[in-house]
């Protein structure tokens, strides 16, 4: 009978994993081995929307002592400095797969040429605004936002949420991990003691203490589609003349690209490479020639790809210990929300182990999931064109698609079509089919067919933007949205995140 869970881990996987087994699974008995000697890796992270929900709808989580705690900044997207324009913006509402009122074509038809504004997110993005004003004038905020968050002060709350729900922490340290037929027999602790359980989750990073290390499971690098293997990072104190933008920018730089995550008091920034392109020193130059306020930096080093099973015998690794790709689209915390989530489905059954047939098909989804983001991460490498450096000649000619590639190929011969988007996209594909458009269109990806538009059309879509830039402009900045909420008479509406309606 499955009745404890062991998680190997202190970080935001170890904890998110907790909470949300805890919270499906109240029954559980759910502990988690942190260790203080380790330390968290405190940087700047940018979310996806479902990091919201998973927060706020999924766990319930009080969103009035989230935001008092963690002091999130909001991120309705990603402005990219790619490609042949001076930008585009990714956001999180669906625009381009969507048909106006009386426009004969998807929205996707008409931006080939003209990106900017074609919703009202993109304005908001476009003008440094964050919410548009209710008619009281409080922000109005729906479920297309993400979050940049401090992770050492989100993994802090993480766990005095834990601590509330009655998840036993253990601060010690792992020395020894004796093996057994069914997998992991136990962790031995520096302390002398040993800990066991019917499930282990390994929630150790980069390390991958118990799946890779102790079970050996093999790696599978996604280098072939993503060639950084490095990245320095730093950041500085947020200047008076910085206003905190709405989303998270992503720089196209000589040999990588390079991150701006913006928080209410400070700045974070890192610039991903390839070690094979540019050395330590010269990269570190160029990062500072871009962020000449950042203060002291430090190299992180990274393998991209995944373990070929997360979950083997009585181990299921979730975050880093499972598989890494670079923050080009925020997808680490939203990975791990939703392994917890499947994992915790996993176990409904509690009254035994899961079933092999649970365990493979856990596995196939993770596997799936992965493929999807590696080859929709390729697809930023293999179409940028905005330099002509030897790292970006190479991705163009030889970054691998893989799962991506008859999605590029239909567009190639078809345009924006949303004829076949049902065949074309697997169901769990985190980023569906506006995801590809926006960055095949903004990166201005060349295609067999152009449509051209009707007068009407042109009519019907520059009011649609003009109507969207007045409403933005209207809007609240960061910083006063900021403040709202943070003012001592602002009340949280009760049906915050509690229903969730599709906008896909």
């Amino acid at each position: 009978m499955l009745k404890n869970v062991l998680i190997l881990g202190g970080g935001s996987a170890g904890f998110l994993t907790a909470i949300t087994l805890k919270k499906i699974l109240p029954y559980l008995n759910v502990t988690v081995l942190k260790s203080s000697d380790l330390g968290i890796i405190g940087v700047g992270e940018g979310t996806t929307r479902d990091v919201p929900l998973h927060l706020h709808s999924i766990l319930g989580l009080d969103p009035a002592e989230f935001y008092r705690e963690t002091r999130p900044s909001w991120k309705l997207g990603i402005r990219f400095l790619w490609g042949p324009r001076s930008y585009y913006n990714y956001n999180f509402r669906r625009t381009l797969d969507l048909t106006l009122p009386k426009l004969s074509r998807p929205i996707s038809y008409f931006v080939f040429d003209e990106f900017e504004n074609a919703s009202l997110t993109s304005a908001l993005m476009s003008e440094n605004k964050v919410f548009v004003r209710t008619p009281n004038g409080d922000p109005q905020m729906g479920h297309d936002i993400a979050y940049h968050l401090e992770n050492e002060t989100f993994v802090n709350w993480l766990e005095t949420t834990a601590t509330r729900m009655k998840i036993e922490i253990i601060d010690d340290l792992v020395i020894d991990v004796p093996r057994t037929e069914e997998g992991i027999g136990g962790l031995v602790l520096k302390s002398g003691r040993t800990l066991t359980a019917e499930l282990f989750v390994d929630c150790s990073g980069f390390r991958s203490v118990l799946l890779g290390q102790t079970l050996g499971e093999p790696f599978e690098s996604f280098e072939s589609s993503l060639f950084c293997d490095s990245a320095v990072v730093g950041g500085w104190k947020r200047g008076a003349d910085e206003p905190i933008k709405p989303y998270t920018t992503a720089e196209t730089m000589n040999s990588g690209w390079c991150w701006q995550i913006e928080h209410e008091d400070r700045i974070n920034r890192g610039y991903v490479y390839s070690s094979k392109f540019i050395n330590d020193e010269d990269a570190d130059r160029e990062f500072r020639g871009i962020a000449p306020n950042v203060e002291k930096t430090r190299i992180v080093r990274f393998k991209t790809g995944r373990y070929r099973r997360p979950w083997v015998q009585n181990v299921v690794a979730i975050g880093n210990a499972s598989g890494f790709v670079e923050p080009l689209e925020s997808t680490s915390l939203s990975v791990i929300c939703n392994d917890a989530l499947q994992l915790a489905f996993s176990l409904s059954d509690v009254d035994k182990f899961p079933t092999p047939t649970k365990v493979s098909q856990y596995n196939t989804r993770s596997k799936r999931i992965w493929e999807q983001i590696r080859g929709f991460l390729a697809i930023h490498y293999r179409f940028n064109t905005r330099l002509d450096t030897t790292f970006w000649k190479a991705c163009r000619a030889d970054a691998n698609l893989g799962s991506a590639e008859s999605v590029v190929e239909y567009y190639k011969q078809n345009g924006p079509s949303p004829a076949f988007r049902e065949v074309l996209m697997e169901s769990l594909d985190p980023f569906r089919f506006e995801g590809y458009l926006v960055h095949l269109l903004g990166m201005q990806v060349p295609s067999e067919f152009r449509y051209q538009p009707t007068t009407m059309d042109m009519q019907i879509l520059k009011q649609h933007r003009e109507n969207a830039i007045e409403r933005a402009r209207a809007g609240l900045t960061v910083e006063e949205a900021l403040n709202k909420i943070h003012a001592p008479q602002w009340q949280w509406n009760p049906s915050f995140y509690k229903k969730i309606e599709s906008e896909w």
